[in-house]
């Protein structure tokens, strides 16, 4: 993998158990972008690989670059190829995971976008979840202008999937919700009508699963997920996935899974968020809601300070736009 880091000075103002979650958060990403797991994801999503072996898909892929706020926890290299998507205008994206794949030796080309998040609720991002997924789709065309293409030569576009891993789904709702662009015929008689196949997202809603009597999904996919990232003892989650979804735990994605735990409980901070009492003490739960409240208000009235935007304080701290807003200026 290439890995990179975000480039910015909200790092050095996060406090210790922020880093902790920020480092859990670079775990999540570096073992989605795990050629085993990212093969998974494109099988799951992108139509020319729904009949193909996870074995099949790993040697179409290209190396994935992985952006993570503390590459230096984890021990690993930082190189300058980047996620990042820059436009003087528009302003800039930084993609969590980003990867080629090729179908049919090089005839087809793929460019695959995988993000990790932690709630797609309105109420907690401040905006809907499925426009910023638009945003991003739009951005991974425009950007291949001078790269992938030139001039008017549009025949060159590779096609776009932009996949976002939701983790906080109610026990339910977990879900494949695909996005694009369709023709449709409004008027007149025509023998074919063109197809629009560059532009194309995926929401994989994956349930917290804490609970060892919780039933799997009936999706191959997200029953591996949730097996993934769930609270299980990690010899019984390692046994689970080689046994049942035929994963070969390398030195590194096994390093990363036994990592990510010893640094802190993702899904128990997801479930938190989330208001999921998962077998803990209801008060112990506000109590921890009340202190990580109180520590992201001191944490932004020092961004202000420091002349900081109002959207990057509230991507630092994990809150709301508006939430921070009513913060900063009461």
């Amino acid at each position: 993998m290439i890995y990179r880091k975000v480039r910015t000075n909200l790092s050095r103002t996060l406090s210790a158990i922020e880093q902790d979650k920020a480092t859990s958060d670079d775990y999540v990403k570096c073992i989605l972008a795990d050629p085993q797991i990212a093969a998974y994801i494109v099988q799951a999503v992108v139509e020319e690989f729904k009949d193909m072996e996870i074995d099949e898909i790993i040697p179409c892929m290209g190396e994935p670059t992985v952006t993570l706020k503390f590459p230096e926890r984890l021990g690993v290299k930082v190189q300058n190829t980047g996620n990042e998507s820059v436009d003087e205008e528009d302003g800039k994206i930084i993609y969590d995971i980003k990867f080629p794949v090729y179908y049919k030796g090089k005839k087809k080309e793929f460019i695959i976008n995988i993000e990790a998040q932690k709630s797609s609720k309105k109420s907690k991002l401040g905006y809907k979840l499925e426009n910023r997924i638009t945003y991003y789709m739009g951005r991974m065309i425009s950007e291949q202008k001078g790269t992938e293409f030139s001039g008017s030569s549009y025949d060159d576009i590779k096609s776009i999937y932009s996949i976002w891993i939701c983790m906080d789904t109610k026990k339910t709702d977990d879900s494949i919700i695909e996005f694009g662009m369709k023709s449709n015929l409004i008027y007149g008689k025509i023998k074919k009508i063109p197809k629009i196949s560059k532009i194309n997202g995926a929401l994989i809603n994956v349930r917290t699963r804490t609970a060892k009597n919780r039933e799997l999904s009936k999706n191959r996919l997200i029953a591996m997920l949730e097996e993934l990232f769930s609270k299980s003892e990690f010899l019984e989650k390692k046994k689970i996935l080689e046994e049942d979804y035929g994963l070969k735990m390398s030195v590194e994605l096994e390093g990363r899974m036994n990592e990510m735990c010893n640094v802190s409980d993702y899904w128990e901070e997801v479930a938190l968020q989330t208001g999921r009492k998962e077998g803990r003490e209801e008060g112990r739960k506000e109590g921890r809601e009340e202190g990580r409240k109180k520590q992201a208000m001191e944490t932004a009235l020092k961004l202000k300070k420091k002349g900081h935007s109002l959207e990057d304080i509230a991507e630092c701290v994990d809150f709301d736009v508006e939430t921070v807003r009513k913060w900063l200026v009461s």
